[in-house]
C-alpha cells in the first residue's frame, strides 16, 4: 500500500472521529438546553459550543471550499452555461414552506406588494407542500390569484435542451447538494430574469441552480441569525454562502442590522456586504379594528374575563424562542400579581413540556397555552402587555404586530428586536434575561396603567411610520434593479 494511500486514509479517519467526537459533544449540549432554563448556563454554553463548531467544521469547510471551487469551473466548461440567455422574464421565489412563520409572513407580503402594483409574471414555488402547516399562507396568495407550484423534480420534455446543463451540474454539485438539480429544473422550466430565495437551504441550493442557468440576478434572503444557531445547519452552508457571495449578480439580504452582521462574522465578511431591508406590516385600519374588537369574545375561549390583566406571547414552541423561560417568568410575577393572567400561543417541538410545566401547582389556573392559532393577531389584541424571550431573533415580526394593535412590548434584547420597539416609550428592551430582573419590570408595566396606554398610541404610529409594507416592497425592488410603480400603478 502506497504512502500517498495511507496518507488518505489517515486523513479520512481523523476526519471521522472529529466528526464523531463533535455530533456526541453537540449532542449532549444541545441535551442541556432542553433541560435548563438558567440564562447564564445557556449563555456560557453557547460560546463553548460556537467554539467547538469551528474547530471541529474546520476540516468540512476546506472541503465544501475545494468542491464548490470544482464545482465552478465545470461549469465554466458548459457552452450553454448561459442557459436562459433567451425570452428571461419575470421573478422566480422559491422556499421551503409556506407555514407560519415570520419569515413565510414577509414572503407572502412581498409577492402580494409585487402584484398589487401588477408586476407580471411572478412564479412561486414552495419546496415542501404535503403536510397542512406547510401550506399556512397559500391561501393568502389565491385570493389575490397566485399559484403556488411544486419544485420540478421529474424530467420534462421542454427541458430536452437544457438536457446536457442538467447531467453535468448533477455530476459536478458538491456532496450532499443533489437536490439543486431540482431546482435548476425549475428554473430552467420558468426562465425567470430575476430568482429570490428564502432561507438557508434554499438560498444556496437555489443559487447554484440559478448561477447555472444563467439568471441574471439572484437576491438570498437569510433567516434572523446564521444556521450555526439552528438545527437546520449543514456543513456546506458557510463555504456555500461564500462561494455564492462571490458570483457576479448575487445580493444577500437581511431583516436587521443585527442579522446582517451576525452573518458577515461567521462568513467573514466585510460589514455592508448583506443589505438591511427591515421586515413589513400590512396596515389595514379595517382589519386591525375586527381583531381589536374580537378581545373580549378571545379571551371568553379560555375563562378569563375583561377586567384581568393578561400577559401573553405568540411564538414557536422551539428552544429558541424559551417558552420554559416564559413560564418561570409568568410564575415569578403571579407571586407579585396573583391576578394576572398568562396566554402563550403557538405550537412545535416543546409544546409536551409547556403543557406538563403548565399543569403544575405554581401555574396551574393561571396560565392558558392555546397551541396552533389561525387568527394570532386577535390573540395578540386580547393581551394587555406581550412579552418575548427569545435567545434568538431576527427582526420579529410579532412584535410590529403588538404595537399596531396597541398592545405594548416587552422583548429580550436579542438580534433586532431592539429595533422594533421606542425603549421607554411603546416598550421595554430588557437589560437581562434573569427571572427576577424581567418579572420586575413585568411587574412594574402591570402596575403602570397611565404609562401603557401612552405606549399603545404611541406604538401604533411608531410602527405605521416605520415598517409599513409599501417601504419593504420599494426596497425590494430596488434591490431587483426595476422601477418603482405606485400600488396599482403602470405595469412594469
Amino acid at each position: 500500500m502506497g504512502t500517498l494511500t495511507l496518507r488518505r486514509i489517515s486523513y479520512l479517519s481523523l476526519r471521522v472521529v472529529r466528526w464523531i467526537a463533535a455530533s456526541c459533544w453537540l449532542g449532549a449540549n444541545n441535551l442541556r438546553y432542553l433541560i435548563s432554563t438558567d440564562p447564564a448556563v445557556l449563555s456560557s454554553m453557547r460560546r463553548l459550543q460556537r467554539k467547538m463548531l469551528i474547530f471541529f467544521l474546520g476540516l468540512p469547510d476546506r472541503y465544501y471550499q475545494r468542491s464548490f471551487d470544482r464545482f465552478e469551473a465545470g461549469l465554466r466548461t458548459l457552452s450553454n452555461n448561459a442557459g436562459l440567455s433567451i425570452s428571461q422574464s419575470g421573478i422566480m421565489f422559491m422556499i421551503g414552506t409556506l407555514g407560519p412563520g415570520g419569515a413565510e409572513r414577509q414572503f407572502v407580503l412581498t409577492i402580494i406588494g409585487l402584484a398589487q402594483r401588477q408586476f407580471k409574471s411572478l412564479r412561486i414555488t414552495a419546496i415542501h407542500q404535503r403536510e397542512e402547516w406547510q401550506r399556512f399562507f397559500v391561501p393568502h396568495l389565491e385570493e389575490v390569484g397566485l399559484k403556488v407550484t411544486q419544485l420540478e423534480r421529474d424530467f420534462s420534455p421542454g427541458l430536452m435542451p437544457h438536457l446536457d446543463l442538467i447531467n453535468q451540474f448533477a455530476r459536478g454539485a458538491p456532496r450532499h447538494l443533489a437536490e439543486a438539480s431540482d431546482y435548476l429544473r425549475t428554473l430552467l422550466l420558468y426562465k425567470p430574469a430575476i430568482a429570490h430565495f428564502w432561507l438557508d437551504e434554499c438560498n444556496i441550493k437555489g443559487g447554484m441552480a440559478a448561477l447555472a442557468a444563467g439568471v441574471p440576478r439572484i437576491v438570498l434572503g437569510m433567516r434572523s441569525a446564521p444556521p450555526l444557531n439552528f438545527g437546520s445547519h449543514q456543513p456546506y452552508m458557510r463555504e456555500g454562502y461564500r462561494w455564492l457571495l462571490r458570483q457576479p449578480g448575487v445580493i444577500a439580504l437581511n431583516n436587521s442590522k443585527a442579522g446582517a452582521r451576525s452573518y458577515e462574522e461567521w462568513l467573514s465578511l466585510p460589514a455592508g456586504t448583506i443589505q438591511v431591508i427591515r421586515n413589513g406590516f400590512e396596515f389595514n385600519e379595517e382589519t386591525l379594528h375586527i381583531h381589536r374588537i374580537s378581545r373580549t369574545s378571545y379571551r371568553q375561549r379560555f375563562g378569563i374575563s375583561e377586567n384581568v390583566l393578561l400577559v401573553g406571547t405568540v411564538i414557536r414552541l422551539t428552544e429558541e424562542k424559551r417558552p420554559m423561560l416564559w413560564l418561570e417568568i409568568a410564575c415569578a410575577v403571579r407571586e407579585e400579581l396573583p391576578d394576572v393572567r398568562f396566554l402563550m400561543v403557538g405550537d412545535g417541538a416543546l409544546m409536551s413540556d409547556v403543557a406538563a410545566r403548565v399543569v403544575e401547582d405554581d401555574l396551574r389556573d393561571y396560565v392558558s397555552v392555546s397551541g396552533y392559532e389561525t387568527a394570532p393577531l386577535s390573540a395578540i389584541a386580547a393581551m394587555d402587555l406581550f412579552l418575548l424571550t427569545s435567545r434568538i431573533e431576527g427582526l420579529p415580526t410579532v412584535l410590529e404586530e403588538a404595537q399596531a394593535l396597541g398592545v405594548p412590548v416587552v422583548t429580550t434584547n436579542v438580534g433586532g428586536a431592539a429595533e422594533t420597539v421606542m425603549h421607554g416609550v411603546t416598550g421595554w428592551v430588557l437589560e437581562s434575561d434573569q427571572v427576577k430582573h424581567v418579572a420586575r419590570d413585568v411587574v412594574r408595566i402591570l402596575q403602570d396603567a397611565g404609562w401603557r396606554k401612552s405606549a399603545a398610541e404611541e406604538g401604533r404610529r411608531f410602527v405605521r411610520d416605520t415598517f409599513a409594507a409599501d417601504r419593504m416592497v420599494d426596497e425590494t425592488v430596488a434591490v431587483y434593479g426595476l422601477g418603482l410603480p405606485s400600488k396599482n400603478g403602470p405595469i412594469k
